[in-house]
């Protein structure tokens, strides 16, 4: 018995607060909850690479405050990820609501790849309980590979 091909190969979401004046360890008092990733406007961007030695991007331009469903949620279904995200904060919404201000944005990064040029579709109701915490969500979808071009 052969199974088909997953359409879905890989997933997962982030919750991301950023904006040029966010102080990002604000947003961890105002959540309670554990960033995976923060840094403040100006911060050094460092990286170190395979041999150990450091390489330095330019300074980020802006403040950012981020958790990721990414090493919490295994299956490469788009909207599991969104749900677990979304369990995390409803709890914290007025908390959320707190944290808006000028220049401030909140969105839900979602990254999916797969056997299909189309991102994943999500539950109205999901997409719903978003748009309730005044977050908007973004899909960066990475489908098969184009075809090679064959023609004279």
């Amino acid at each position: 018995m052969s199974f088909p091909k997953r359409i879905y190969t890989s997933a997962y979401s982030s919750f991301r607060v950023f904006g040029p004046t966010l102080d990002p360890l604000h947003v961890t008092i105002a959540l309670r909850l554990p960033p995976d990733h923060t840094h403040r406007n100006g911060e050094p961007r460092l990286n170190r690479t395979r041999n150990g030695s450091v390489k330095e991007y330019s300074t980020y331009r802006c403040g950012m405050w981020s958790m990721s469903s990414e090493k919490w949620v295994t299956l490469p279904r788009l909207a599991v990820h969104l749900e677990w995200l979304l369990h995390q904060l409803e709890p914290r919404a007025d908390a959320l609501t707190g944290l808006g201000g000028e220049g401030i944005i909140m969105d839900f990064f979602c990254y999916s790849a797969g056997n299909s040029p189309l991102p994943p579709s999500l539950p109205q109701a999901l997409l719903a309980r978003a748009t309730a915490l005044g977050v908007v969500i973004d899909i960066d979808h990475f489908g098969p590979p184009a075809a090679p071009d064959t023609s004279p």
